[in-house]
């Protein structure tokens, strides 16, 4: 059951009309098709407005936004083949000025682009697909921006994302054209043999040159959030990172990390575990209040001096993989601006 809501929550993400999301579009009308007779109207209105949430669907109900021709609209009904379901989409209240000048920092750099995969440098501080109150600035929605051809069937192009990224991490993010290239790559991730690079800022000045964190990676058994994880000898699934030491800095260090595996937070999990957490990040490196008042927007200026810098110092380099019709590639994203700034002003550097 687990793996299943894993896998609905995963097509979820870029599984999606763009203009509902942009309120190009008011009025919407559906006809219950074979198969969907029976269907409860919040579970038929559910698969036609995946990206949204139950709770959101049975507010619309509430709300007298959708109608039932003849019958009235509860969220109980069960539905007939061929009854037709109307819904109406409140447009989105949104300062327009705010939005173009939003939109016009995010323009997403290709490090990489043919008929069947874009490779993306993934900017800081914007979530790779619409989730929760993160709906209009995204990478996908802005790629299916560009891409998207609802006029012309034949012309249609849907992005998919191969892999994801947490919202503060930056680097190559891949994304595919058609599904060839998405099952073709996805399989390689599933099969983990896809070299994923990192370039990292840690805690700490690290003694040795190189190293391995072999340490197995399960569930926090009192985390403050729902998805934290740490070292568990008992039922954790066996973790590997390989790190090697790319400059010194005065109280930091910048890694290159090469991850054997591919476990959730790993690098952030096993870079707190031998004394040396990432830079930036509120929910391993230091005290968990810190974590809640970020959550809760209210973080203090001493807070921000503790972690360092406004987001984890945690960028994806480099991804090694086979293109589906290239062979062997190797895509790569520099130390982004932000990073190098922050890095640049700590004090002397030995370059190894």
């Amino acid at each position: 059951m687990a793996k299943q809501r894993k896998r609905e929550r995963a097509k979820r993400g870029d599984d999606f009309d763009i203009r509902f999301l942009d309120g190009d579009r008011e009025a919407y009308r559906y006809r219950v098709a074979d198969g969907e007779e029976g269907l409860r109207l919040d579970q038929f209105l559910a698969k036609r407005f995946s990206w949204r949430s139950r709770t959101s669907i049975r507010r619309l109900i509430a709300e007298n936004l959708v109608e039932l021709e003849g019958r009235s609209a509860r969220n109980s009904r069960r539905l007939q083949v061929g009854e037709i379901v109307k819904v109406r989409l409140p447009r989105p209240k949104r300062d327009s000025v705010r939005l173009e000048a939003e939109r016009a920092g995010q323009n997403l750099v290709r490090l990489f682009e043919d008929d069947d995969l874009i490779a993306i440098d993934k900017p800081p501080n914007i979530p790779v697909h619409p989730a929760g109150r993160l709906l209009h600035f995204t990478v996908i929605t802005e790629l299916h921006r560009q891409y998207r051809n609802f006029d012309d069937p034949l012309e249609d192009l849907v992005p998919k994302l191969c892999h994801r990224l947490d919202v503060e991490t930056s680097g190559v993010l891949l994304v595919a054209k058609n599904r060839r290239a998405l099952t073709f790559v996805q399989q390689q991730f599933a099969e983990r043999t896809v070299k994923k690079e990192y370039l990292v800022l840690v805690h700490g000045e690290v003694r040795e040159d190189e190293g391995l964190v072999d340490l197995p990676i399960g569930p926090t058994a009192t985390g403050i959030v729902r998805n934290m994880r740490a070292i568990r000898f008992d039922i954790g699934q066996a973790s590997q990172t390989k790190w090697r030491v790319v400059e010194r800095f005065a109280g930091k260090t910048k890694l290159h990390i090469h991850l054997l595996t591919g476990r959730h937070h790993q690098i952030r999990v096993h870079m707190a575990a031998i004394g040396h957490p990432v830079v930036g990040d509120k929910l391993y490196a230091h005290d968990p209040e810190i974590f809640l008042r970020y959550t809760n927007e209210k973080c203090t200026e001493d807070d921000w001096k503790v972690l360092g810098i406004r987001r984890q110092a945690l960028h994806s380099h480099a991804l090694e993989f086979e293109h589906p019709s290239r062979g062997e590639m190797r895509i790569a994203s520099p130390w982004p601006l932000d990073l190098r700034a922050h890095s640049d002003g700590l004090g002397p550097v030995r370059t190894q």
